[in-house]
């Protein structure tokens, strides 16, 4: 016998103001004031409450679409042939990441009918469980503005990642939405709510000291590795005009140092073309590696004729002195629509439309790069975002790992900021230090206790660096990956299971 459920009793205009707000708050904690994703579902609680299925399923997805809005209009600035078809295409973006937000409100008014105050219990799942689903295929996989990253300031309260991944992170943000909400009528609820917090705080500081402690004693200079990271700020004009030898310039005066490092980083596409051995790019990449004498990790193009079938990769290079390219990784993760249409491998006759996106394959393998005895996997750009990538290379071996971008295109907006927070999280899931590069900004370099060191701003011409460290540690999330993830999504199924099956 299901449950009836009353038609709302909140003016539409209230509604609408009240999802309104909790999406602006939600985008300000992304970019102003992270604790204010910990208030910021207040509203749409209070709607949840007191609207129907049917009215919350818009009231969430105007939310959606008030956070998602600002926070990727980045995307916009891209310079593409049909104008139209990338407003579409970001019009139908942000349908589907609000769509998510609809859904939860809803479903979350039907558990709490059902099954009374427990239906919080599986709202939080659910919540945690729809973040973890967009972000799993590698086609259409879309993990940005996960909420978990407003914390990544806030370097105790993120240290739990190295278990739970960002969605233990998420996680903590909802429950604390929902416990302040209902502590209001239950002021008893405030006490899970410190224990929760009291817990976080002192797994954070612990897990900060005892990383110290194991830096200091396993600390081996002859272990360790130099790396200098190259920030040439080759502002999009140069790329269109493809002045090869004003970006070899700048590449060269910045590589030329007396700090002697075992490796140079440079940006993702840091010169035009493809590294063929011959080509133009090549020569002048070899030529540089040579000058300085040091190892070069560089973005580039590359193309393959295997199989008589042609095929372009977005690529980072290892460039060794008077040796040449020695290995290569091709990008795995493409950006759908931008590097190449989703499931295009599977049907070739999307190739042959035109959104004005790129033409890249994805790799299909991952490659670790060796310096001085030391393993790092490289991810370039949009493959940062995905944690359970790169647990892949660390499981497999990575000391650390090198993420190589260029976000020049975006201009000076939200999209460089957030890019460059989702990177950090990386180093603390796994407990490897992370070196970042890219082309206009933001740079640095985060330790395996996400301490972020030598950041550099946007649009400026930089040279950062550090030494490294190996760190003899596994952590729970390398070693088991998103146990708590799942964990959530099967509470989350078992919670819609038992309202539409069973009864109050």
């Amino acid at each position: 016998m299901q449950s009836h459920i009353p038609k709302s009793n909140i003016s539409s205009p209230l509604g609408i103001l009240l999802a309104v707000v909790s999406g602006l708050l939600l985008f300000s904690s992304f970019v102003y004031l992270p604790y204010l994703s910990f208030i910021s579902f207040i509203p749409l609680l209070f709607l949840i409450e007191r609207s129907s299925p049917k009215r919350l399923f818009f009231y969430g997805l105007l939310a959606g679409f008030t956070l998602y809005i600002p926070l990727l209009s980045f995307i916009l600035v891209m310079e593409v042939p049909i104008r139209f078809y990338l407003y579409f295409g970001v019009f139908l973006l942000w349908l589907y990441l609000s769509f998510y937000y609809g859904l939860w409100c809803s479903i979350t008014k039907i558990m709490l009918k059902k099954i009374g105050s427990a239906g919080w219990i599986f709202s939080i799942a659910l919540f945690v469980s729809f973040e973890f689903l967009r972000s799993l295929t590698k086609e259409i996989g879309f993990p940005w503005a996960t909420i978990g990253y407003t914390l990544v300031p806030q370097k105790y309260l993120i240290q739990t990642a190295d278990i739970t991944g960002i969605a233990g992170l998420s996680f903590l943000i909802i429950l604390t939405n929902i416990l302040l909400y209902n502590s209001f009528k239950r002021p008893v609820l405030v006490i899970p709510l410190i224990l929760t917090f009291s817990g976080v705080v002192g797994y954070g500081r612990w897990r900060i000291e005892s990383f110290h402690k194991l830096h200091l004693a396993t600390r081996n200079l002859e272990s360790r590795i130099t790396v200098l990271v190259v920030q040439p700020n080759i502002l999009p004009d140069i790329k269109r005009k493809g002045e090869i030898y004003t970006r070899a310039e700048v590449l060269k005066r910045a590589s030329q140092t007396d700090l002697q490092p075992h490796l140079i980083i440079w940006p993702e596409s840091a010169l035009p073309g493809y590294m063929i051995e011959g080509s133009e790019p090549e020569k002048i990449a070899r030529q540089i590696v040579d000058s300085v004498g040091v190892p070069v990790l560089m973005g580039g193009s590359r193309i393959s004729f295997k199989n008589r079938r042609v095929k372009a990769y977005n690529s980072a290079f290892f460039v060794e002195p008077h040796k040449g390219v020695t290995e290569f990784y091709d990008k795995i993760h493409l950006v759908p629509f931008g590097e190449r249409l989703p499931f295009d491998e599977f049907l070739p006759g999307l190739k042959n439309l035109e959104f004005g996106q790129g033409r890249f394959s994805p790799g299909e393998e991952r490659t670790l790069f060796t310096v001085n005895g030391m393993r790092f996997g490289v991810l370039i750009c949009f493959e940062s975002i995905f944690p359970g990538y790169v647990r892949k290379f660390v499981k497999e071996g990575a000391d650390f790992m090198v993420n190589i971008t260029d976000d020049s295109w975006f201009g000076r907006t939200v999209g460089p900021y957030e890019h460059a927070r989702m990177a950090t999280l990386r180093a603390i899931e796994t407990r490897r230090t992370l070196v970042r590069c890219g082309n206009t900004g933001i740079s640095y370099i985060v330790t395996p206790d996400g301490n972020v060191k030598h950041k550099t701003g946007l649009f400026e011409e930089a040279v950062i660096s550090d030494d490294i460290y190996p760190i003899p540690v596994e952590t729970f999330y390398t070693k088991y990956g998103d146990v708590f993830s799942y964990m959530m999504l099967t509470i989350a199924i078992l919670g819609i299971v038992g309202i539409w099956f069973g009864r109050r």
